[in-house]
């Protein structure tokens, strides 16, 4: 019940971000104030948790694997963000690429690992990696709808897991 409480939590912070400091304008007015910076490394950091959480539920020792190395690549963008934006810290940037590179090359293992390595309708969970890379890579265009949809997604799967689990142990 949590996982899902905390994967709809993701999809609506990436949403909000999204409405608030509407991206599709010009950015660079945002990026000097710490609220904005703050706000943004939060909803990547808040990626770097959800991911395992994500793995844990599609189950798998190479999922979690996987997932832990996106994660790494989460937590680095976020605390890279507030050196280059925060503290205007050019070369930064640099390891914020970096980090946000191997966040998307760990999205984007996780989708052919869950696509190839589940069975009938558990292969649908592959589309919250892939949602995820995608509203990361689009950001400015649809990243927050697209997130938010993603994450939302995953939260009812969770939530559905869960209802069955319950359902399955019967009134007690």
């Amino acid at each position: 019940m949590l996982r899902a409480c905390y994967f709809a939590l993701v999809g609506s912070g990436f949403l909000a971000y999204w409405v608030i400091a509407d991206p599709s304008h010009d950015i660079s007015d945002s990026q000097d104030e710490w609220s904005y910076v703050l706000a943004f490394s939060g909803v990547i950091l808040s990626l770097a948790f959800a991911i395992p959480l994500f793995a844990q539920l599609a189950g798998g020792t190479w999922t979690l694997r996987i997932a832990l190395v996106a994660a790494a690549g989460s937590a680095l963008s976020s605390l890279a963000n507030i050196f280059e934006d925060g503290f205007q810290i050019d070369w930064v940037f640099f390891v914020f690429a970096l980090g946000a590179a191997v966040q998307l090359v760990g999205f984007l293992a996780l989708v052919v690992v869950v696509a190839i390595g589940k069975r009938g309708r558990q292969r649908l969970l592959a589309l919250v990696p892939l949602g995820t890379a995608i509203g990361i890579i689009g950001f400015v265009e649809a990243g927050g709808p697209l997130m938010f949809a993603t994450w939302l997604g995953a939260a009812v799967w969770a939530l559905a897991v869960r209802l069955r689990q319950v359902a399955e142990l019967g009134p007690t």
